[in-house]
């Protein structure tokens, strides 16, 4: 009676150990999910965009003979556009100074952080300007082209992956430009000096190629 006793205990104890890989196997942890770490924001590539916005600067006519101004410096806003009139002996005569256009060629240098850049820039910039002089015997203008040089900074933030928002700060100067040979009954030999504040909000596209990938793949 002992001995069956003992030889069922044995073959329960058998068993147990044989079934006991597969129990352990079943009690394993499964490895804990992990969620690839998201992409960094790059801002490489190519983009498109406008912007928009106000500018306003000063604008100053000396003489080229003696050096000195020959109108007060007048504000300029808008087109941009200014006016004023001339200082004694010359007084009866005004001048308006047009900026007709105004370009810039900059590049930029910046800073990033998640979805936004904080950049500074900086290079070129060429304006045709209209200088206008009116008095008692008529009017007259001329026109000729000012090139300087621009500064400034912004920021910009990506709305979704493909398109950013900016606004941006730009200071423009432009070099002195000789206007007015001698005329009779006119003041001449004048010379321009003016200088632009521009502040504008801008919107841009990221084109889906860079234009850099035709020099890199050489």
């Amino acid at each position: 009676m002992v001995l069956r006793a003992s030889a069922g205990s044995l073959a329960c104890v058998l068993a147990s150990a044989m079934l006991t890989p597969g129990f352990a196997a079943d009690l394993s942890i499964a490895p804990i999910y992990k969620a690839p770490p998201l992409p960094l924001t790059s801002w490489t590539g190519t983009y498109v965009g406008i912007s928009g916005g106000g500018a306003w600067g000063s604008a100053v006519v000396r003489n080229d003979f003696t050096g000195g101004d020959q109108t007060p410096r007048f504000d300029s806003n808008g087109g941009i556009v200014g006016s004023a009139f001339e200082f004694p002996p010359t007084g009866a005569f005004s001048n308006e100074v047009r900026e007709r256009w105004l370009s810039t060629f900059r590049g930029r240098v910046g800073y990033a952080r998640d979805n936004w850049l904080f950049y500074v820039t900086g290079g070129g910039a060429a304006a045709n300007v209209e200088n206008s002089v009116t008095g008692p015997p008529g009017a007259m203008s001329e026109t000729h082209w000012h090139w300087g040089w621009t500064a400034g900074g912004g920021v910009e933030v990506k709305v979704t992956q493909d398109w950013s928002a900016k606004v941006e700060y730009l200071y423009v100067g432009l070099q002195d430009k000789s206007y007015f040979t001698p005329v009779p009954a006119f003041p001449g030999n004048q010379s321009v000096r003016l200088d632009d504040h521009i502040v504008r909000v801008g919107v841009n596209y990221k084109l889906p190629w860079n234009v850099l990938d035709s020099f890199f793949k050489r």
